[in-house]
């Protein structure tokens, strides 16, 4: 498995390194109060890809914090779960097979 996961990163990274020598046009960008004049395309693209991965990572972080959150209050219970002391047992006749059983009395 491991060897798939190196082909598949060497193939990635080669057709981003052939990207980035196939997209070197000067391009400008303008956002807001930030200019850049003359920026390499496959730069622009690559940043773009970082903000949006950071946006996602940011969206996700939430819910993360509450699995774990719940994860470990989880494994807490579990171990308070495994350190109670089982009840005694009940003293007295045990009960048995010929005692009459209780019926509901319809009223009516």
């Amino acid at each position: 498995m491991s060897k798939v996961i190196a082909i598949l990163a060497l193939v990635l990274g080669a057709a981003l390194a052939l990207f980035g020598v196939q997209n070197q046009e000067l391009v400008a960008l303008h956002f807001l109060w930030f200019t850049a004049h003359a920026l390499p395309v496959s730069l622009a693209i690559l940043a773009a890809a970082v903000l949006g991965l950071l946006v996602g990572l940011l969206l996700a972080l939430p819910g993360r914090l509450t699995a774990g959150r719940m994860q470990k209050r989880l494994r807490r219970d579990g171990a308070q779960a495994t350190r109670v002391t089982p009840l005694a047992p009940v003293s007295g006749p045990a009960p048995s097979d010929d005692a009459p059983t209780p019926r509901a009395r319809l009223h009516g």
